[in-house]
């Protein structure tokens, strides 16, 4: 068997509980330590009945940038949250709801949560990523917090995940794929269909965000559905970032974070060396990293990917592909 160069970048997804008191049940939490010195955290899990979260009671504080995300997994309908969903924000503690698959904003230093989850309807995702390599917080109790409040102060950190207005305005000015082909595949309500047309293992439905829809923050991500096998792009074969990238491959089994129901290989590295996951795990692309394709070899569940790469804009046209000598 040839040396694999690069297995220290591909991991598998931690499941564990998170800091003490963010979460009442344990969920895929990484931190930069757990994926190569990455500068952010990641976290995943599932919402399944009502409860509160991040904090469980009071608030928190960070000395950094996060995005919350709510997203469904109805395959049917994409656009489908599953809920109704409440957080507090600010020391106001003013409070927004939504039904909607959403993202939020937390600038550093921003008083926020708890995180209520008021109607589940089905299972939704909740995940985080924050713009540091690890955890930190400050903890305001409940006896310290005044009375909820209704607001508009803090609007604009609440941002539909979904928004077509939003999706059209990045087209016109050329940032929608960064020269990988996403562009072609908007429909009207503001996702992307890439399967078929950009490769037959590409998304069945997807939405991107920038650094521009997120208040600015160090940050492009990406949140889709994946469901059939096959090569995702047609149009070309490798690619590199001036940023940190990681790929992250999750499932959609609301009782089991350990599984992901598909087999997907990705090319990593100028030697195009092939690494098969068939478990919810991540790759790691430092900064210049040449890495792809990806094949997804098969699939007996939809699975969810996501793209979280540590700049506002995505920077991917395909490279031509190098020999060391």
């Amino acid at each position: 068997m040839l040396p694999r160069k690069h297995k220290h970048l591909v991991k598998p997804l931690l499941v564990r509980s998170g800091p003490e008191g963010l979460y009442p049940e344990p969920l895929i939490w990484m931190e930069g330590k757990d994926m190569e010195g990455f500068n952010a955290c990641f976290s995943y899990g599932f919402v399944k009945k009502p409860g509160s979260c991040h904090p469980v009671e009071g608030a928190v504080m960070h000395p950094y940038d996060e995005v919350l995300v709510f997203a469904g997994i109805d395959l049917e309908n994409f656009r489908n949250l599953g809920g109704e969903v409440s957080i507090e924000l600010g020391e106001e503690r003013e409070e927004y709801v939504f039904t909607d698959p959403t993202v939020v904003c937390i600038p550093k230093g921003l008083v926020h949560g708890p995180v209520k989850y008021r109607r589940v309807d089905r299972p939704f995702v909740h995940y985080t990523i924050s713009l540091a390599p690890q955890y930190q917080a400050t903890v305001i109790p409940p006896a310290e917090l005044g009375p909820v409040t209704k607001g508009t102060k803090y609007q604009h950190l609440v941002k539909p995940l979904i928004d077509p207005e939003r999706m059209r305005n990045n087209y016109e000015r050329g940032r929608i794929g960064s020269g990988m082909g996403y562009e072609s595949v908007i429909d009207e309500y503001g996702v992307m269909r890439p399967r078929g047309r950009m490769g037959p293992g590409n998304a069945d439905s997807l939405v991107w965000l920038y650094g521009d829809d997120l208040e600015g923050f160090e940050l492009n991500f990406t949140w889709g559905h994946y469901s059939q096998c096959g090569k995702w792009h047609r149009g070309g074969e490798v690619h590199s970032h001036p940023e940190e990238e990681i790929l992250i491959f999750v499932g959609f089994d609301p009782d089991n974070l350990e599984y992901l129901g598909a087999e997907v290989e990705q090319g990593m590295g100028y030697e195009g060396e092939r690494h098969i996951v068939n478990v919810p795990s991540v790759y790691i692309c430092p900064k210049g990293f040449p890495h792809l394709p990806v094949i997804t070899r098969w699939v007996d569940k939809p699975y969810g990917f996501i793209v979280c790469c540590l700049s506002p804009d995505h920077d991917s046209p395909w490279v031509e592909v190098k020999t060391e000598e």
